[in-house]
């Protein structure tokens, strides 16, 4: 009986000391997780005073507190990535809002305020958003529907982020009923939540994991006739141009589909959708301070052919965002490493301290670095004498890949990512018809960004 007591006790009391470190835990590290989450309802309480100020990265104010409310200087230029503050949130306002709302040296304010009659104010953030290259692209997305991320390749800076159609933040209770029964769902942000085939663009993982599988199918050659059947059926290269024979390099410059199918079917598919969930981050939550919609990629390891060729040149079941795409352009920028992407630069209290500070960090290698500057040489040439020439620019060169995706509607998505200098960026246009609207923004973009 002695012995089963003194089993019990060291049972219970093991048991114990385990609550306790969780609970020592949950406060010490997790406590402020939980006290900042969106979807904690104390948070979406006002808070007193004015909400802090949102400004970009040149000091310039995209949201702040009024007499009037909530105003957003920009309007529907950074609807999507700001957001909007009222009865609901979305963007920074939401998933920021513990910080905006959030007192720095709480005592001193609350003592200038009974003293002096100041308002109390939140946390301000200075994000690492541009507003002349957030209006570029929302000029250039007008009339359109679609999306553009552009970042710093090797920190993960988001210059800008934008999605179209847009709204007017200052304006969304108001219109709500009105945003919510439109069909081309202006309050959707494209740029994170929108899934969309890949298109060609997909060709760089295809190509990836033929390289991992065997880097003699560098030296693979393909006579292009224009189109290649299989199965009974006959896929096409676009508008059934014969490239005639063809490398590596001008495979991908020219984007030949014959060359990607059968290059497709040399290696296993287990090989496509590892590199597909590592270098693309397909099938995986990607970390962002913004809701992102998980990339969907789906193949099984033993696909039929026709699967295996549809998803090797961008079709099939596969689904992207512009953001898990534009990584995978900063990735192959950065000899292979993937940054994490981020908006807060600087967190600023009432008096222009220093609450916090973002450190870059990094999602990892996602690809050899050898094979990365292959696949950025391919992108060089797809610009200099392939589909992505109109993203030539004289002063520095640009390396990018188009595609072309079929879609439901049947009028095709045009896809740009590429990369120049520093930055690398992903766009979407929808429904153009395969045309060259998304590269041409994309060169409008790396020129103001390196000139």
């Amino acid at each position: 009986m002695r012995r089963n007591i003194g089993q019990m006790f060291w049972v219970l009391a093991v048991i114990f000391m385990a609550m306790g470190a969780y609970f020592v835990w949950t406060a010490a590290v997790d406590g402020r997780n939980f006290a900042a989450h969106p979807f904690n309802g104390r948070v979406n309480i006002e808070g007193r005073g004015l909400r802090g100020t949102i400004y970009d990265a040149r000091g310039r104010v995209l949201a702040y507190d009024s007499e009037f409310g909530r105003n957003y200087p920009f309007g529907a230029v950074f609807a999507h990535v700001v957001g909007y503050s009222g009865m609901s949130r979305a963007g920074l306002e939401l998933s920021q809002n513990f910080t905006l709302t959030r007192l720095s040296r709480e005592l001193i304010q609350m003592t200038a305020a009974v003293i002096f009659n100041d308002e109390v104010a939140g946390n301000s953030i200075e994000t690492t958003l541009d507003a002349d290259i957030q209006s570029i692209i929302h000029n250039g997305l007008d009339g359109a529907r679609g999306a553009a991320v552009v970042l710093n390749a090797q920190t993960g800076a988001i210059v800008a982020m934008a999605s179209a159609p847009g709204f007017e933040p200052e304006l969304v209770e108001q219109d709500w009923g009105r945003l919510l029964g439109d069909g081309a769902s202006p309050l959707l942000n494209r740029a994170t939540q929108g899934l969309y085939p890949p298109g060609s663009t997909f060709k760089l993982i295809t190509a990836l994991a033929a390289l991992e599988y065997d880097m003699e199918l560098l030296d693979f050659v393909f006579d292009c006739t224009g189109q290649i059947s299989f199965e009974g059926q006959t896929l096409q290269c676009f508008g059934g141009t014969a490239h005639g024979e063809v490398d590596f390099n001008r495979a991908m410059a020219l984007s030949c589909n014959g060359y990607f199918a059968v290059l497709a079917q040399k290696i296993d598919a287990g090989h496509i959708i590892a590199a597909a969930e590592r270098a693309a981050l397909f099938n995986r939550e990607i970390p962002f301070e913004l809701a992102a919609s998980m990339p969907l990629f789906s193949m099984p390891n033993e696909p039929e052919l026709s699967e295996l060729v549809e998803t090797a040149i961008g079709q099939g079941r596969t689904l992207a965002t512009p953001l898990n795409m534009a990584l995978l352009a900063a990735a192959i920028a950065n000899d292979g490493i993937m940054p994490e992407p981020f908006m807060v630069e600087r967190v600023v209290g009432a008096f222009d301290n220093t609450v916090g500070r973002h450190s870059p960090r990094r999602i990892g290698r996602v690809m050899p670095a050898e094979i990365a500057e292959i696949l950025a040489d391919s992108m060089v040439d797809a610009v200099n004498f392939g589909t992505a020439a109109p993203a030539t620019l004289n002063h520095v060169q640009v390396a990018g890949k188009t595609g072309t995706a079929q879609n439901e509607t049947g009028i095709d998505h045009s896809w740009f990512i590429g990369f120049a200098g520093d930055y690398a960026l992903a766009i979407i246009i929808e429904n153009t018809g395969g045309g060259t609207r998304a590269t041409r923004l994309a060169g409008e973009i790396l020129l103001r960004l390196t000139e």
